[in-house]
């Protein structure tokens, strides 16, 4: 007897086997190992002559495609593997199995099953289904009661009189529904069980401001006779998140709801549908860390309204932060049982039982909650990190990343206040400084802190606003009239970080006494992250004070990743003139109370911000349009005055202005103290320039913004 392997194939030992001959001289043998781990016979789509089949089969990836053979056996035989015919199927990267089958009978019932052989000598069969060749149809209507997180999907049937389960009975109907159009018919399935033609769905958890397709189909057996795709999108939703003092804000709901006890979407790791179904891990591709990235869920959901912070699903450590800062308490909210977690500002969120979802079973509901980090595994990445809510307790924990679960979303905070009882204010480090100490682990705040640094988080800028008194009055004699504030600043890493020198009117502020001012920093693309150092030093005013004592001051907000401190404003009729008629002077007017812009319908009176202004402009027209003889370099300075005329800057600060050599973009800067609302005079002087062209009207100037960080 010749013994012969079928090298590197064996089907699971398990089911039934066809061999092509087993004689003395060839007998095959199993030699390597089981190989093929799922053989299934899916549904069909049907119509009255044809259909399509699915299966699904594993794993062949690693294996020629001449070395097996995938399909379904079928006929009107109710064991088709025995007496039925076999159609050649494809087989696609994930396993799944499509046949098609043509020359059918209207009104016959056929059975099939998806089969797998194995260069040509052994073959495996799944289950058998069946079908009905039918020209029933259903008709896809529009989705109703759409909101954020929730829908109504629609449709009604005809053509089923004569049917099997039809006259009065139980019909099997459903609806598919998916992100894309192409995929809708593998989407997540409802099935519906009903007496009527009219069919309707309500379908939660669904994610925020996105588009969803769906299609209706009538079942007969295995068999599915579908309808028209429609589409829907959902609403926005503004998530309301909650400050317990932790590094990030907690949403007040899951991803997927609208309230906080319903248990919103359970989702795999990674799944950006939010519709993925499927138990095998194959089907979800991300297995790295996804907080904040591409790969994030939470970042297509539309739920952030006008916040300049994106929200994301937490961290592991984010997760841990939580547990440890906040006590918690199993309790019932409007009859939902979770975990209620409280932290020392008084404030509190709830995390109801959701259970867990293994493909379509919905697992623990009521009696235990498990919701996504956006962290893996360390040792194995088949697993993510979970919050687990189990016997009353909340721990961290794994979860296998095909396990559908809950998500509640966090963003960072774009603005906090410290507690100002607890800032600590006077000439710190004897240097005549005085020095608004927010936090410094060198300092006495490192033990009794106005801030968690580590809320701190910023990517962009970081703008602090501030309150000082007790200094009008209280200025020796000869004691200057201004002092310069800067920021001092140093991330917990010590990089990315800032430190004024006192003369830069970008980022540093000019007190000239009791009142409300604005210091700020910007990290050039580094991630600044938690603070060992983060106080305000004024320049000489320790030195200055008749009672260091009578001085306090108020930090009302620190804001991160700024962006709407642009004044946004129709710069259009900005118009180049001559400086006050002297024939000498170019002008960029914005708006002049006694000029030409008075006129052109532009308001200003709205503007509202505190400390320096910051325009940037491009000018045209000055190359080739010069003189004979002009001198080319012209110096271009800011003229500004609020609606009150105080705060107001008139020019002649060194470093503020900008020096024009012919066509191009520059800077100015208005050093301003206090808080300026509107404008009555906003000009740009370019000295000299006027008198050097030999076509004035030839020049433009467009503004192309204007920052007020103090806004």
């Amino acid at each position: 007897m010749k013994t012969k392997y079928l090298a590197g194939m064996l089907l699971l030992a398990a089911g039934t086997f066809a061999f092509t001959s087993c004689s003395d001289e060839d007998d095959y043998t199993i030699a390597t190992g089981e190989i093929i781990t799922t053989i299934e016979t899916g549904e069909a789509e049907v119509t009255a002559i044809s259909a399509t089949t699915k299966g699904r089969v594993l794993d062949l990836s690693n294996y020629a495609s001449s070395s097996y053979e995938v399909g379904v056996y079928y006929g009107t035989n109710q064991d088709p593997t025995t007496g039925g015919k076999k159609q050649i199927g494809s087989l696609d990267s994930t396993g799944v199995v499509t046949t098609s089958l043509t020359g059918l009978t209207k009104g016959t019932t056929y059975y099939y099953a998806t089969y797998v052989t194995l260069q040509s000598k052994v073959t495996r069969y799944g289950d058998i289904k069946s079908f009905v060749a039918t020209d029933a149809q259903i008709a896809t209507a529009e989705a109703t009661n759409v909101s954020a997180c929730k829908a109504t999907l629609n449709a009604t049937s005809n053509g089923l009189s004569g049917l099997i389960g039809s006259d009065g009975q139980e019909l099997e109907f459903g609806f598919k529904i998916s992100v894309t159009e192409a995929d809708v018919k593998d989407g997540y399935d409802y099935n519906i069980t009903s007496t009527s033609s009219s069919i309707s769905q309500n379908v939660e958890g669904l994610i925020p401001g996105n588009t969803y397709y769906y299609i209706s189909y009538v079942q007969l057996g295995d068999g599915l006779v579908y309808g028209d795709v429609k589409s829907f999108t959902t609403q926005a939703q503004e998530m309301e998140y909650v400050d317990l003092g932790l590094s990030v804000l907690w949403a007040k709901c899951n991803l997927g709801a609208e309230s906080e006890t319903e248990s919103g979407l359970l989702a795999g790791y990674g799944d950006k549908t939010g519709l993925n179904i499927s138990t095998y891990l194959t089907d979800y591709t991300v297995s790295t860390d996804i907080s904040g990235t591409d790969d994030d869920v939470v970042s297509i959901a539309d739920i952030d309204g006008s916040s300049i912070m994106s929200s994301q699903t937490p961290t592991e450590d984010q997760i841990s932060e939580l547990i440890a800062n906040t006590t918690q308490e199993w309790t019932t909210v409007d009859g939902v049982s979770g975990m209620k977690f409280t932290a020392s500002n008084g404030n509190s969120i709830f995390l109801p039982a959701t259970g867990y979802r293994e493909g379509e079973t919905v697992t623990g509901a009521s009696v235990q909650g498990l919701y996504w980090s956006g962290n893996v595994n360390e040792i194995s990445s088949d697993y993510g990190t979970t919050l687990n809510l189990t016997n009353g307790t909340a721990t961290t924990g794994v979860s296998k990343r095909s396990l559908g679960l809950a998500i509640r979303p966090v963003r960072q905070s774009p603005e906090i206040t410290p507690d100002n009882s607890k800032i600590v204010v006077g000439d710190l480090e004897g240097n005549g400084r005085i020095r608004i100490e927010i936090y410094n682990m060198y300092g006495s705040t490192a033990s009794n802190a106005p801030i968690n640094p580590d809320q701190i988080q910023f990517s962009n800028n970081m703008v602090v606003k501030f309150k000082l008194s007790g200094i009008n009055d209280n200025l020796i004699s000869g004691a200057p009239s201004t002092f310069m504030a800067g920021l001092e600043y140093a991330d917990a890493d010590w990089s990315p970080s800032y430190w004024s020198s006192f003369d830069n009117y970008r980022y540093d502020a000019i007190v000239t006494g009791d009142g409300e001012y604005a210091v700020w920093m910007e990290t050039g693309g580094q991630t600044a992250s938690g603070a060992v150092v983060f106080t305000i030093d004024i320049d000489q005013l320790g030195a200055n004070l008749a009672d260091i004592s009578k001085v306090s001051a108020e930090i009302t907000s620190i804001m991160f990743d700024v962006t709407n401190f642009y004044q946004e404003f129709d710069y259009s009729k900005t118009l180049f003139c001559n400086k006050d008629g002297d024939g000498t002077n170019g002008r960029i007017e914005i708006y002049n109370e006694y000029g030409e812009t008075k006129g052109l319908g532009v308001d200003f009176s709205s503007m509202s911000f505190t400390g320096s202004m910051i325009v940037n402009f491009t000018i045209s027209g000055i190359d080739g349009n010069l003189n004979s003889g002009a001198d080319g370099s012209y110096y271009a300075d800011m003229s500004f005055a609020d609606a009150s005329w105080d705060p107001s800057y008139w020019g002649g600060t060194s470093g503020v202005g900008a020096t024009i050599t012919g066509d191009g973009t520059y800077t100015v800067i208005a050093p301003l103290a206090g808080t300026s609302e509107g404008a009555v005079v906003w000009v740009i002087d370019i000295a000299n320039l006027w008198k050097d062209l030999a076509d004035p009207s030839l020049v433009k100037a467009q503004i192309n913004y204007v920052l007020t960080p103090g806004k």
